[in-house]
């Protein structure tokens, strides 16, 4: 009986070790793991802020193009 035990217990490790290296090893199992350490989510935090950022910079080159052209319009007319 004790055998049985001792047995049953290096069985369950070596299968658990076996399927942390099985996860590790391939690509959906790096998501998986990034997933349950959230470690994705902080990712797609700083890419939307980076985004964001972009856009906000875009958007206020624009708007100064538009002062700048409308300052040269009325300048024009004088």
């Amino acid at each position: 009986m004790k055998n049985a035990k001792g047995y049953r217990f290096l069985l369950n490790i070596t299968m658990g070790f076996a399927l942390l290296v099985i996860v590790g090893a391939c690509d959906s199992g790096k998501k998986a793991v990034d997933e349950v350490t959230g470690n994705r989510a902080v990712r797609q935090y700083h890419k939307a802020k980076k985004d964001a950022d972009r856009i906000a910079d875009r958007q206020t080159q624009r708007y100064e193009q538009i002062v700048e052209d409308e300052k040269s319009a009325t300048q024009e007319k004088k």
